[in-house]
């Protein structure tokens, strides 16, 4: 296997692709990908649609569920399957992220304060509008993380 240096991309199954697209670009600031080609089998016959974004320096696919996707409870703050999304978002931007989400009426959990000795600074945990557990976190080493893009921009 080949040096792995980070997750390039993930697929999330949403139940309403528009209000998935409004929520994620409006909440998170993803920003529309054009340039992935997605030549798989369920694309072609019509059982899949995905439609891409830039979320920092992640490439965030989404697709509408084929079948009633099982989400956890309104108010319970865990992921459904036991499934989390995180996103990092810069230490300094961290208190802005939790007043927006207050400003849009989204629920969340947090901050919750991490170990001292890992990575992570704080987390606040919610859910999109299908019901997918995400996560922001800042990092106490960021000023370290490279900046990565694997994959071709659309600039």
């Amino acid at each position: 296997m080949s040096d792995i240096t980070s997750i390039n991309h993930t697929a999330m199954a949403v139940h309403d692709i528009d209000e998935a697209e409004r929520f994620y670009k409006d909440v998170l600031g993803a920003v529309p990908h054009d340039r992935v080609c997605y030549d798989l089998e369920e694309v072609k016959i019509g059982w899949a649609v995905f439609k891409s974004f830039e979320v920092g320096d992640y490439l965030l696919a989404l697709t509408v569920a084929r079948s009633p996707m099982a989400m956890p409870a309104h108010g319970q703050m865990r992921g459904a399957n036991g499934f989390r999304h995180g996103f990092q978002v810069a230490h300094s931007r961290f208190d802005k992220a939790i007043e927006e989400l207050s400003a849009r009426g989204i629920p969340f959990e947090g901050p919750v304060d991490q170990p001292e000795r890992g990575p992570f600074g704080q987390s606040i945990y919610f859910h999109d509008p299908s019901g997918n557990f995400l996560e922001l976190v800042w990092r106490r080493d960021e000023a370290s993380m490279p900046l990565q893009r694997n994959y071709v921009s659309a600039e």
